[in-house]
């Protein structure tokens, strides 16, 4: 089954709430419905997951969490899939999202190093005490094509990724059931 290798790769309850700002979510967090390796709670673990990956935001894992808690999810996996965004894919996601946005809203579209400047900008003015982005590129981005692009990207990348979850967890289990009705008709008949 895909449970035992899932949940060799997730990180444990104990682990999540050694971080700070997830400790304030503890006495929700002892539901053990949020930590179930089951096909439904993963299920929505990657829906969540996955679109909580998509948002700009230095939150995501936050956002996730919330979602967690509220659709009733495997947190450690919704977690863990916020991670789809990181300092390597963010640069051409945020392309994409910024690229379909400025095609159904009809704006210019801007350079891939002006979105890499804009995502190191944020991450200052998030993190520290940096320039406001949404100040210094008022004139020379849209925030309505990045924000309508995101969202799109997020829903249709969140559905996919939710049902090729589903296929394969449901691929998995039959080849594993046939395994073992093909093992046991092997076997010879007891005495």
């Amino acid at each position: 089954m895909p449970q035992k290798r899932l949940k060799e790769l997730l990180p444990t309850p104990e682990k999540i709430l050694e971080s700070r700002t997830l400790k304030l979510f503890a006495p929700h967090l002892a539901d053990p419905r949020l930590w179930h390796f089951n096909r439904h709670s993963l299920n929505k673990a990657v829906y969540i997951g996955v679109l909580s990956a998509f948002f700009p935001l230095p939150g995501q894992m936050l956002l996730a969490l919330i979602g967690s808690l509220i659709f009733r999810a495997n947190v450690p996996l919704a977690i863990g899939l916020t991670w789809i965004t990181n300092p390597l894919t963010s640069l051409p996601i945020f392309y994409a999202g910024y690229y379909i946005g400025a095609k159904i809203i009809d704006v210019p579209m801007i350079s891939l190093r002006l979105i890499g400047r804009m995502i190191a900008d944020f991450s200052l003015w998030a993190l520290s005490d940096g320039a406001n982005p949404f100040i210094t590129y008022r004139g020379t981005v849209s925030i309505a094509a990045f924000c309508i692009g995101l969202t799109i990207l997020a829903i249709i990348t969140s559905i996919i990724c939710g049902l090729v979850f589903k296929a394969v967890w449901r691929y998995r289990t039959v080849i594993s059931w046939q395994k073992r009705q093909q093992e046991s008709s092997n076997k010879p008949p007891e005495s």
